[in-house]
């Protein structure tokens, strides 16, 4: 069986008796990390170790425990680690100044061996505690992105295999005429050349189905370099078969704007926003939905907008909250919108807000210019 790591304490203090007596006591239980220097503890920190607790003196030469603490917490990879201060300031302003440089606790000097091992165990298991949690937030986070990503993956398929439809039946007439005017001795060269590149261009729309839809399944975080109005065409093309069910007038006003990140991403997103909109627009069996874009301040803003009435004003501040739906029957998981703002944060890099307009609701995604190419103010 493998014996579990021990948790890593760093303990920084500018007098070497300290260190000796931290170490005395703790080292049993856990590895540390001691350091008589803050700047060496920061470049030490800088190499983002795993740390679980920080024990800080307070009172060091060149740069204090409240100065040093405040830097450590500005590092998104030590916010959540506890730091308990080890100080001979007993003054609650002492005191208050500590928390407010982001301690979690405090162990006057002289310290009592027990009242430090015991204030050291509570934090470090609370810190275990917390990273297991985020952990299996992350695992489960994780597993909504795929069931998010097979769901449109099976709109996808269900269009490709609509798609393939009329070709395989064209070239299963194509065919057929050609044995039939070979068994009645009727066939022609030009009948010949015709139905064969008949044939070819309709194989070739096959298998360009095949790679559209092979490109999509792809899982790579890889940015690519696309057109955003692009892009948007092929959301609407593998939505089509259910477009093709309702009566929805749907426009595409999305300038031609080269953009570099992950393409299947937000084509997932354009599809999370199309199929909301068409739930509400189903009901009625007519209406629309139009995408723009302009250029606002460092952003390029694309607007989806439909008729459905828009959502309540109630509904508006949450609409983006897991298992929050605006849907009526409450048939949906409250996912759709929920994933879509998580996909845009976390894998694009991107913003989204929604509004009502006069006739329906309007989504709108802020895309970085950082991640732009060839960008040209006057023409989008």
């Amino acid at each position: 069986m493998k014996k579990a790591k021990k948790p890593t304490i760093l303990a920084v203090d500018d007098t070497p008796d300290i260190l000796h007596l931290v170490m005395e006591l703790l080292h049993k239980d856990y590895t540390l990390k001691l350091i008589n220097d803050p700047k060496k503890a920061l470049e030490l920190l800088q190499t983002n170790p795993d740390i679980d607790l920080i024990l800080l003196d307070v009172m060091m030469p060149v740069m204090d425990g409240y100065e040093l603490c405040k830097i450590i917490k500005s590092n998104p990879h030590y916010e959540k680690v506890p730091v308990i201060f080890l100080t001979a300031l007993e003054k609650m302003s002492d005191v208050v100044r500590g928390f407010e440089s982001g301690a979690a606790d405090y162990v006057t000097k002289p310290f009592v061996p027990d009242v430090l091992r015991a204030r050291v165990k509570t934090h470090v298991e609370r810190k275990q505690a917390y990273d297991a949690l985020s952990r299996e937030l992350e695992a489960k986070e994780e597993m909504l992105f795929k069931q998010s990503r097979m769901s449109v993956l099976g709109e996808m398929f269900e269009n490709v295999t609509h798609q393939w439809k009329q070709p395989l039946s064209i070239i299963n007439v194509g065919c057929s005429t050609l044995k039939m005017s070979y068994e009645f001795d009727e066939l022609t060269m030009d009948e010949v050349i015709t139905t064969v590149d008949m044939i070819t261009a309709e194989s070739e729309y096959l298998s360009q189905t095949i790679d559209d839809f092979r490109d999509f399944a792809r899982e790579d975080n890889e940015r690519e370099l696309f057109d955003m109005r692009t892009l948007f065409e092929h959301a609407l093309e593998i939505l089509s078969f259910r477009l093709s069910k309702i009566e929805i007038e749907v426009s595409n006003g999305i300038k031609s704007f080269k953009y570099r990140s992950c393409k299947n991403y937000i084509i997932q997103v354009f599809i999370n926003i199309l199929n909301n909109a068409m739930d509400i627009l189903e009901k009625s069996g007519k209406g629309w939905i139009k995408a723009s874009s302009r250029v606002e301040d460092d952003f390029f803003v694309v607007s989806i907008c439909d008729s459905g009435g828009g959502i309540k004003a109630e509904d508006i501040s949450s609409i983006f909250e897991k298992y929050v739906t605006t849907k009526e029957e409450k048939d949906g998981a409250g996912l759709g919108l929920y994933m879509t703002k998580e996909i845009l944060q976390k894998k694009v890099d991107a913003e989204i807000a929604a509004h009502n307009e006069e006739e329906g609701a309007c989504f709108e995604i802020r895309f970085k210019f950082a991640y732009a190419e060839g960008f040209d103010n006057a023409t989008v």
